[in-house]
């Protein structure tokens, strides 16, 4: 007896089935261990603390913030010429936008983007800007 009739005779059929449905479970069973091993190893680390909150420095609780910027140009480029004092005359935009966030002046990106257009924040070379003086 050759061929299909010798599979079945034997039991073949079943003995396929049974090893098809072994290696899937395994299959699973492995790549469910593999996705735990983060979990796993995280038991073993040593946990660090969150480094400490900085004191904020009373100097800049001292700034009033509006909630809504004035629409007047010069009103509002005060508020910017003020906050960059400590920046010295020329200054990168990523620091300009870093304290603007810090204490929480709306939209930084949009005023700072009007202040370039209308030649108030003007480019000195280097990545530097500065403030040109404001018109009396």
């Amino acid at each position: 007896m050759y061929g299909l009739a010798a599979i079945q005779q034997a039991n073949g059929w079943a003995m396929a089935g049974a090893g098809a449905c072994i290696v899937l479970v395994g299959l699973a069973v492995l790549s469910f261990l593999i996705s735990m091993i983060p979990r796993l190893t995280g038991f073993f680390e040593e946990k660090t603390q969150p480094p400490a909150e900085k004191q904020e420095p009373a100097t800049q609780s001292k700034m009033i913030v509006p909630d809504k910027l004035p629409e007047d140009l010069d009103a509002a480029s005060t508020i910017y010429i003020a906050l960059t004092e400590d920046l010295g005359e020329e200054f990168n935009l990523i620091d300009l936008h870093r304290k603007s966030k810090e204490i929480g002046l709306p939209h930084p990106h949009l005023s700072i983007n009007r202040f370039r257009e209308a030649g108030v924040l003007v480019a000195v070379g280097e990545g530097r800007f500065s403030w040109q003086p404001l018109s009396e």
